[in-house]
């Protein structure tokens, strides 16, 4: 099988896979009288929105945003449904707008919305590296002291969870970092996105584990993340390729051009 037909056969598994398992979901859940149908069915169909958008940000495919816009929508609705202040406040304040940018930045770098990736991508090269390990570090010391701030002041929490606290902070500052490296069409955007997604399916396992009146839809966002993992792995295979030309050496016929 050659790479056109592979991406093809994985990405109609997990469009596939994912809207099965929903609606395995849904019906499960529809059935218990206590729980909100209508947020169900939304929570459920903005994480196929999700899975598409991701599938096809793995692709190159510029219509990744237009996707992912419904599904920050959604998604930030139900965070503010979980109490979980700092992501909400992260999709709410940095995601909307960046799917906007996102857009723009790729249209000048060559993106389109055709089954061909026509996207310039690029690789961290030396001090960028460094510069996005301490971009990491400061966005999460920053979101670990506006978020115990939140659960002392505002939600007047006796004893804040740490280990819930670092959990919502690392993905937070993961999702920031990544969403600039997404926008900027770095490849090295994929290796946070993996770590996106591992916190969150923890995150949500969690809250699932825990049970309650909310536990009916966040199984959709449990699901979620897992094709996401999935995906992100295979987009690391495909944006590897894309960026070839980036990490190749410059002839010194042509290293005053640049």
């Amino acid at each position: 099988m050659n790479e056109k037909k592979f991406n093809r056969a994985f990405n109609i598994f997990l469009v596939a896979g994912m809207a099965v398992c929903l609606l395995i979901a849904c019906i499960h859940n529809l059935q218990n009288p206590g729980d909100r149908p209508w947020l169900i069915i939304l929570a459920s169909v903005g994480a196929l929105m999700g899975v598409i958008s991701t599938i096809l940000a793995a692709n190159a495919n510029i219509l990744t945003f237009v996707f992912g816009l419904v599904d920050v929508l959604i998604y930030s609705y139900t965070l503010l449904d979980q109490n979980m202040p700092m992501t909400l406040a992260l999709h709410v304040f940095y995601f909307i707008p960046m799917e906007f940018i996102g857009f723009w930045q790729w249209r000048k770098r060559g993106g389109s919305a055709s089954g061909e990736s026509t996207l310039k991508a690029r690789r961290l090269k030396g001090k960028q590296w460094l510069w996005t390990a301490l971009g990491f570090i400061g966005v999460f010391a920053l979101v670990m002291g506006l978020r115990w701030l939140f659960d002392t002041y505002v939600s007047h929490v006796p004893v804040p969870d740490f280990k819930d606290m670092a959990l919502d902070c690392t993905m937070t500052a993961a999702n920031i970092t990544a969403l600039v490296l997404m926008a900027l069409a770095f490849t090295d955007q994929w290796y946070l996105w993996v770590l996106v997604n591992i916190s969150s399916i923890i995150a949500w396992g969690t809250r699932l584990s825990e049970g309650g009146p909310e536990s009916s839809y966040t199984i959709a966002q449990f699901l979620k993340y897992i094709f996401y993992l999935l995906n992100s792995i295979n987009a690391i295979r495909i944006w590897l390729k894309l960026s070839k030309s980036d990490s190749a050496p410059v002839p010194e016929q042509a290293q005053g051009l640049e």
